[in-house]
């Protein structure tokens, strides 16, 4: 069976920005999955393993969906086989599916690190297995059941999602419950950076230089591409959710495709957010990572207001900092009130 597809606006235009974001989401993740599998300490990192699998996933839109697409419009292909028309949708649902358990495993991370003191060697590697499990098969798991059953048979098209009920569920289960939940999940994450950033200054003044520290600090960039992800995807799905298009109304084909423009800049963006961290640029420069799973230790002085005890008793001031490196100096004032 043959269903039509419609073609509105600038055709040529469609074709120039497919193929910018179609470049811009191939070329930032292949670099960063590149970067990841060639540098160890990423690799062993437990963040960056869910990143390799967000960044295949992105390509993935790059190469198949819009790369479609694109040749539809050069083409003017217009008539395509229901089984294309059901991949691309399939496909687009599933990689919306996929940035939102992206999220919510990269938050699953980082609570476990700031909440698990256990939460390293082989723990780690076996929950990094189950969140990348979650990330791959959960979305898979949900959706292609709704898309077999979503099917109308008996429509004059392909009848892709006809039915209310299968597309809602399907809208639903694609972004609306994921996104709340790594919404959720990401207030989590600042909540406990927060705690434990307002611990640390209670323990050691807000004058005081803070001791080295093997806990990941704020979550930026999981922040950012939280909100990436959930604001770039959210009017091409709220267009989906009001209902069926318009057949007849070339402005709501029109306004689709910006809509859709979002959702592919979300796969071009998300990619270069990565080389923002400090962690990142540090291991692929070849430096000492700074934070997240392999904190660097710095040397830094005691606290201000431990230099009398420091004068009194040396020795215990520099065993609680062996990598300080101070000497007992004591003056001839204090050699001779002691004498």
């Amino acid at each position: 069976m043959k269903t039509g597809v419609a073609v509105y606006g600038n055709t040529i235009a469609q074709i120039v920005f497919n193929s910018f974001f179609a470049i811009g989401i191939i070329v930032g993740n292949l670099v960063i999955i590149g970067s990841i599998l060639s540098y160890k300490d990423l690799r062993q990192n437990s963040k960056y393993v869910i990143v390799l699998f967000l960044a295949l996933a992105d390509l993935f839109v790059g190469i198949f969906p819009l790369a479609m697409w694109t040749h539809m419009l050069v083409t003017l292909e217009i008539d395509v086989s229901c089984l294309t028309m059901m991949a691309l949708y399939g496909s687009s649902y599933i990689t919306v599916a996929n940035s939102c358990f992206a999220i919510i495993a990269l938050n699953l991370d980082f609570i476990f690190q700031r909440t698990v003191s256990s939460y390293q060697g082989m723990c780690k590697k076996l929950v990094t297995c189950m969140l990348v499990a979650f990330f791959i098969l959960g979305p898979i798991i949900v959706l292609v059941p709704i898309m077999i059953v979503g099917q109308d048979p008996s429509a004059p098209t392909c009848g892709l999602y006809v039915k209310p009920k299968f597309g809602r569920a399907l809208f639903a289960m694609s972004y609306w419950v994921p996104s709340a939940i790594a919404i959720i999940t990401t207030v989590v994450s600042i909540a406990l950076h927060q705690k434990g950033r307002r611990q640390a200054l209670s323990q050691y003044g807000q004058g005081a230089v803070s001791p080295p520290s093997t806990n990941p600090t704020a979550p930026v960039d999981i922040i950012l591409v939280s909100f990436l992800t959930v604001a770039l995807f959210f009017p091409s799905e709220v267009m989906a959710l009001i209902g069926l298009p318009c057949l007849d109304c070339t402005w709501y084909f029109i306004l689709s495709a910006v809509m859709g423009y979002l959702s592919y800049g979300k796969s071009a963006i998300v990619p270069f957010l990565w080389f923002l961290n400090k962690d990142f640029r540090s291991i692929v420069k070849g430096h000492p990572p700074f934070n997240t799973n392999n904190h660097q230790t710095v040397n830094q002085p005691p606290p201000y207001y431990s230099h009398q005890q420091y004068v009194e008793n040396p020795g215990a001031v520099s065993a609680a900092y062996p990598n300080n490196s101070f000497s007992a100096v004591v003056t001839e004032k204090d050699e001779a009130t002691k004498q």
